[in-house]
């Protein structure tokens, strides 16, 4: 790359159809209402599969109820990589009324996800990429362009395309580099009003694309520095991933109706949080109960049942102390 960081790809009809696509989904996406209890769970799978597959390429391999029981808090020992990553996610919640994305934030979320490297660049030497006294004036380049206006005349997708490749090309961290990366670009989409409900990631896409992965970074380390092929396939990931939420929020919008129909729209936030774990789970016991809600009273709870049964949302199973709650199919 040269010293003014100018990327350089062609616009093919390939990536435009990919944008027109993910542009329609998108539309559908955001102007369809569904129950704001379905739409947290929404958020929250697709958080926990984001999770997943930045672990596993990471090489830590937990399985998906282990981090679904402690990003929900309901293991006894929760696990710290769960923990930090559900930090750098309210870090992009917080960060996303910026209107740029700053060499800082790269390093904020570093430090959240490998709090050792206090979000400090790789100091050794990694083959293909590099030297360490490098990395800062690249980054500097990358983030000078990314918030200048010939990337702000560019589409989004375009751009966070931009932004992920050229920073994997650098590979800045020792730990946790593809998703740090993977978390700026979030950030970046956000704040370009293109998270998709906060539910689009990429994670998944390029684990079981891998090979396709590798491929286009290695290009751009090779100094072919056209990105045209990484565009293609960084819009199709996302415009594939967009299709798929908005078919999932299109079911959703048929069960809203019926909810409304029913009057079932009208519960509280403590009441549509029984529900989610119910689906999640098939059952409660008044021994769940402290997980859940550590802060609440167990007749609390029992009252918010009582109100689900009376709606026939929920029927109890058994009589006794050991007796259990579970949706009405």
């Amino acid at each position: 790359m040269s010293r003014l960081f100018i990327p350089e790809y062609s616009i093919t009809t390939k990536i435009l159809g990919n944008i027109s696509s993910l542009e329609y989904s998108k539309a559908v996406i955001e102007n369809t209402a569904i129950l704001p209890s379905w739409e947290s769970k929404l958020i929250k799978e697709s958080q926990i599969r984001e999770i997943y597959s930045s672990l596993r390429g990471e090489g830590i391999n937990l399985e998906v109820e282990q981090i679904k029981y402690s990003y929900e808090n309901l293991a006894e020992s929760r696990v710290a990589e769960v923990s930090n990553f559900k930090m750098a996610f309210d870090y992009i919640s917080n960060n996303s009324r910026s209107t740029e994305v700053t060499e800082q934030n790269l390093c904020d979320l570093n430090r959240l996800f490998y709090p050792a490297s206090n979000g400090a660049y790789r100091n050794t030497r990694e083959p293909d990429f590099p030297e360490p006294d490098e990395i800062l004036a690249k980054i500097v380049e990358i983030f000078d362009w990314l918030n200048g206006r010939d990337s702000y005349e560019t589409h989004p997708i375009i751009s966070a395309s931009v932004l992920k490749l050229s920073l994997e090309a650098i590979k800045p961290f020792r730990n946790f580099n593809s998703a740090t990366v993977n978390f700026i670009v979030i950030l970046w989409l956000k704040i370009r009003n293109y998270s998709l409900k906060d539910c689009a990631y990429l994670s998944d896409y390029y684990r079981k694309t891998k090979q396709q992965f590798e491929y286009n970074v290695s290009s751009i380390i090779k100094e072919e520095d056209d990105m045209t092929g990484w565009l293609e396939y960084f819009s199709e990931g996302l415009s594939i991933e967009a299709n798929n939420l908005k078919e999932k929020i299109k079911l959703l919008a048929k069960d809203t109706k019926i909810a409304k129909a029913t009057g079932q729209v009208k519960l509280s936030d403590r009441q549509a949080r029984i529900v989610e774990y119910l689906q999640d789970y098939g059952l409660i016991q008044n021994r769940d109960f402290g997980r859940i809600f550590p802060d609440k009273s167990e007749d609390s709870i029992l009252r918010d049942l009582k109100t689900l049964t009376d709606l026939n949302i929920v029927q109890k199973v058994g009589k006794t102390k050991s007796s259990r709650y579970e949706l009405i199919r």
